[in-house]
């Protein structure tokens, strides 16, 4: 236990004093460059030169940095002040050459339309070396595609920097700083990469959101030899890996990862150094530490707090391999020296992990010593998943709820732990003093404040006058609200395309809701569409898809073509009808959108043909899908032609977490009874819920729910009543428990629209909350006036 403390104090000390250190600024030279003379200025450039680029926007500037300076004598190419240069539009820079330093840029409002923004090399025969880019800002700089790749920094050649950028919100595929070894000239290459902020990377809904990654499968066996040091990774949630390591004899040291769902993989390579790094995850889903695969891995003086991760994003991931492994899948974890590690409060430390028909080659001359494993809310502080024999435990200290752990190599120890001005768990006697190694203040650039939001809102009332719907929706700015001031219909011309973040809801007290239709509707329009991302909140108002002219495909939709920005959907007390033609439906997600939340909740979908809310466009089979968190609550679906909703994820990936799904207090009446159909048809959610709800008379030519997902995953239907309907299909798993009633649901008046159960009905039980099973209304759903409107 001395050791852990000394190493621990040290570390922090070390970090405390590099991660302040200043970056040197050039000393002045010759006067501005323009974007027009940038190729001549650099052409003629000489070892000690400084370029000054001209303040301003460059737009479209594709610019190369060829030249060759000296150690003693660099060539630095920087903006006349730092951050009054922006590259903007379609703009990108290579660097190629030698000794050359790029300074005091910013990348935003466009995308690179080359396959990186900033590159270190000019083509494959012309790469940089003893090259650095330092105090530079992309941020936001995205393709218009989600699913089109590129890369923010791309590193080829040898002995190159990357120090104390500003790295944030890249939301389209692709790694956000990429390390290469496709050629020899960028093998051992002895790259640093020091005291860069990577800010928030959004969920990407599919593999290729890496934050970080050091080589490939392919040169996996080959060494880097890259250090990545004091860098500061903020809410990176694009996929399960926030750093990639495929390649050997890396080390991984003093970087904070914070709040971060994923974790640091050595997904390929051998002989890697992981050391000194924190990993905050402040019960946040999904936050993880370490995973590890391959051979002679040193995993030291780490501190992870908070992680809820599991399998492949526990705080502690040892996996299984395959035998005989190719080299692009997981070769068998030997030889491994997990010590002197803090996991405080973590949700999952696993052994074992990816335990399945092909992985089965478990872990081998694994030692896993002088670590502190404190978990009071637990009776343990691992789980194996498969013989772990090969793994020796020594000398380990534990806290947990009870005396009830006892494992050989474990001893348990008294330890009270509070915390401390950085939010982490300190102890009293100084066992265990940690301090975060990098944050937001000792990494990336202090003259950068990125755009925020505006703050007000303004609130537009409007009533049911000729085109005033739709020109306060298209007069609306970023967070506005739009207030419908009477009952009624809303008759709109058009579909309503919503921009960015906007609220449409009833004015509160309105005697019914005011409803939403088309005037005339011939081509299959929605009423609403999603877009440019943003939150989009709709509250108290009706859709009718019925028009003179046909049947709205859609109550709301995203937009038919690929969304760059998330989304989030809330609906709340809406009702949904007359969408009852062909495919129409309440909801649809279109391929290459992503929302963050969809939830639908104290609403009504009634009298509809096609998918309710079809969440299935991504039919790829890549293991992408349309939203990461899905809620349906206190909802009815009545007379539903098609499933009520429809989640796919098709494929096998495993580098996501989602989509996430929870049904509660629903009731489905007459919901898709065509053959072989499915009310619920959830298509490889990986976490699913369903509970305290109704099935009645629905799904009757096939399934009530079809969870169609791998083994692994978390799908629970429990506490509801299936009433002459489908059966609950799953794959793998026996899904179902064991507060399942199958009894006629008495209804209060369902020819009225009313599916509330009857007062003093007995027969169903009590859902696990104690209420009623089913939606929970006390007046009904739809007034009167809404029932017959189409």
């Amino acid at each position: 236990m001395k050791k852990l403390i000394l190493i621990l104090i040290q570390t922090a000390l070390t970090v405390a004093s590099c991660s302040t250190a200043q970056v040197s600024t050039p000393s002045a030279g010759s006067a501005a460059v323009s974007q027009s003379t940038f190729a001549a200025a650099v052409a003629a450039a000489q070892p000690g030169d400084t370029m000054r680029m001209a303040a301003g926007s460059w737009t479209d500037a594709r610019l190369v940095f060829e030249a060759r300076g000296t150690a003693d004598k660099p060539i630095v190419l920087m903006a006349e002040k730092p951050g009054a240069v922006r590259l903007e539009g379609k703009s990108s820079l290579k660097i190629a050459g030698e000794y050359l330093v790029v300074s005091g840029l910013v990348f935003v409002n466009g995308h690179t339309p080359d396959d990186a923004v900033i590159s270190f090399r000019k083509d494959k025969d012309n790469l940089a070396n003893n090259c650095r880019v330092t105090a530079c800002v992309i941020d936001g700089y995205n393709q218009e595609d989600r699913f089109k790749s590129d890369y923010w920094v791309e590193l080829y050649g040898r002995n190159n920097r990357v120090d104390h950028t500003y790295l944030n919100n890249k939301l389209n595929s692709g790694v956000t700083l990429v390390v290469r070894l496709n050629s020899e000239a960028s093998q051992q290459n002895h790259h640093r990469i020091d005291h860069n902020y990577f800010g928030e990377r959004p969920r990407l809904g599919s593999n290729g959101g890496e934050t970080m990654r050091i080589g490939t499968s392919t040169f996996s066996l080959t060494s880097s030899h890259t250090i990545v040091e004091n860098n500061y990774f903020y809410r990176c949630n694009g996929e399960v890996e926030v750093v990639s390591v495929k390649s050997g004899d890396n080390i991984i040291r003093n970087n904070t990862f914070y709040e971060s769902e994923g974790v640091l993989a050595l997904r390929h390579g051998n002989n890697n150094l992981v050391e000194g790094n924190y990993f905050i995850g402040n019960n946040r889903r999904n936050t993880g530490g370490i995973r590890v695969i391959n051979a002679g891995h040193t995993i030291r003086n780490n501190y992870f707090q908070g992680l809820e991760g599991d399998r492949f994003f526990s705080a502690l991931g040892v996996m299984n391999g395959v035998p005989n492994s190719s080299i692009n899948r997981y070769h068998q974890v030997k030889d491994v020296l997990i010590e002197d590690n803090a996991f405080i409060n973590c949700a999952n430390v696993t052994f074992g992990v990816g335990s399945d028909n092909e992985r089965t080659a478990v872990p081998q001359n694994v030692k896993v010593r002088h670590n502190i494993f404190y978990n009071p809310g637990s009776e343990t502080v691992f789980k194996a998943l498969d013989d772990i024999s090969g793994v020796t435990f020594a000398d380990n200290k534990v806290v947990t709820a009870s005396a009830s752990f006892k494992e050989k190599g474990f001893e348990r120890v008294k330890l009270s732990l509070s915390k401390n001005a950085q939010g982490l768990w300190a102890s009293a006697d100084g066992t265990l003093a940690p301090a975060l190694p990098a944050d937001a203040a000792t990494t990336g650039v202090s003259w950068y404040t990125p755009e925020k939001a505006r703050a007000t809102q303004i609130i537009t009332k409007v009533t049911r006058a000729a085109n005033a719907l739709e020109k306060a929706v298209l007069n609306s700015t970023e967070g506005d609200i739009i207030e419908l001031q009477e009952a009624g219909e809303y008759v709109i011309n058009q579909t309503l395309t919503l921009p960015h973040t906007l609220t449409i809801r009833a004015k509160a007290g309105l005697s019914s809701r005011p409803v939403v239709n088309m005037a005339y509707n011939d081509s299959g329009m929605a009423l609403l569409s999603i877009q440019k991302g943003g939150s989009i909140r709709v509250e108290g108002i009706a859709f009718n898809g019925f028009s003179e002219g046909g049947i709205a495909e859609n109550a709301i939709r995203t937009s038919t073509k690929p969304m760059i920005r998330h989304y989030n959907l809330f609906v709340d007390n809406c009702a949904f009808y007359g969408f009852n033609e062909s495919s129409a439906g309440a909801f649809r997600a279109y391929q290459s959108t992503f929302a963050d939340t969809i939830s639908f909740t104290n609403s009504t979908f009634q009298d509809i043909s096609g998918v309710a809310i079809n969440l299935a466009a991504e039919k790829e089979d890549k293991g992408k899908y349309n939203a990461e968190s899905v809620t349906i609550s206190n909802c009815l679906f009545d007379a539903v032609m098609g499933s009520a909703l429809d989640l796919y994820r098709g494929g096998n990936d495993e580098s996501t977490a989602g989509p996430f799904l929870t049904v509660d207090h629903c009731t489905f009446n007459q919901v898709n009874n065509t053959e072989l159909g499915s009310v619920l048809r959830l298509i490889g959610v990986q976490w699913a819920e369903v509970r305290n709800s109704i099935f009645s008379d629905s799904g009757k030519g096939g399934r009530a729910v079809l969870f169609e997902s791998s083994r692994w995953a978390h799908n629970k239907i429990d506490y509801c009543n299936l009433y002459r309907s489908g059966k609950i299909e799953s794959f793998y798993n026996d899904v179902t428990g064991k507060h399942m009633f199958a009894v006629k649901p008495e209804y209060t008046a369902p020819e009225k629209g009313n599916f509330q159960l009857k007062p003093g009905a007995t027969l169903l039980g009590k859902g696990s909350d104690g209420k009623p099973l089913g939606a929970l209304w006390n007046n009904g759903f739809l007034s009167s006036n809404e029932k017959n409107l189409y």
